[in-house]
């Protein structure tokens, strides 16, 4: 397996959903290299779309898109959309989102992995620096780039993108990573929990505490990744 598909700890979290869910269709939203197909134990047609890259080997067609322009409309319906990494970057993510529940079956899957950006650790550097963690300064705004600085998108941003463009059961999975990396980061991740806590005893629904619930996970928390899957209802 090539460097580019090689089995980093989200791609795994992501593929497990996958493997549980066996859609028949899949949608790989900024494909990259194609590392989705590879990583499925089941039969699948998988789809690519992506802007900077070329349709991977296997996959069953591909689209040269944008996505900060949305799903383009010609690419049909699936059971199942993945977008891995790429949503930090988007420009426009509530019309992203709402492309991709328009492109799914009701009841499809969406899989979405992102940079957590509110991890223990983190929490301290954005008290210092003003932002959240990213591979770059956010000083270039004159040229797209593949790699530029991702935006902040937690769980919490994620919830209300999910929640108002059609949907539900929003879970935060497990990737296989340290949580915590450093010994020193439970003491952070102590008190961001604490406030959880009190947080799911005054919630006033069970769509609420569902909110506080997924939050309060240690890969929330902890976890340097953020993989999240979604039901479209």
């Amino acid at each position: 397996m090539s460097e580019e598909n090689s089995p980093k700890a989200h791609r795994l979290a992501v593929a497990r959903v996958l493997n549980e869910v066996r859609p028949k269709s899949i949608l790989d939203i900024a494909c990259g290299f194609g590392w989705v197909k590879p990583a499925l134990q089941f039969e699948a047609r998988v789809f690519g779309m992506d802007y900077y890259c070329d349709q991977p080997e296997g996959y069953d067609g591909f689209e040269r898109a944008d996505f900060n322009l949305g799903v383009p409309d010609t690419m049909g319906l699936f059971d199942a959309a993945v977008c891995c990494e790429a949503m930090g970057y988007l420009q426009n993510p509530g019309m992203f989102v709402a492309s991709v529940r328009r492109h799914l079956h009701m009841g499809g899957t969406f899989v979405l992995s992102v940079p957590n950006p509110t991890f223990a650790g983190a929490r301290l550097t954005n008290l210092v620096q003003g932002a959240p963690r990213s591979y770059t300064g956010f000083i270039e705004n004159r040229n797209p780039d593949p790699h530029m600085p991702w935006l902040a998108l937690g769980i919490y941003q994620l919830w209300l993108l999910l929640g108002l463009n059609g949907f539900d059961r929003i879970t935060v999975q497990e990737v296989p990573e340290p949580k915590p990396k450093h010994a020193w980061e439970r003491v952070v991740g102590g008190v961001a929990k604490g406030y959880l806590r009190r947080r799911l005893r005054k919630a006033s629904s069970d769509h609420e505490r569902q909110l506080w619930i997924q939050a309060m996970t240690d890969q929330a928390i902890y976890g340097r990744q953020l993989v999240v899957s979604a039901v479209a209802v």
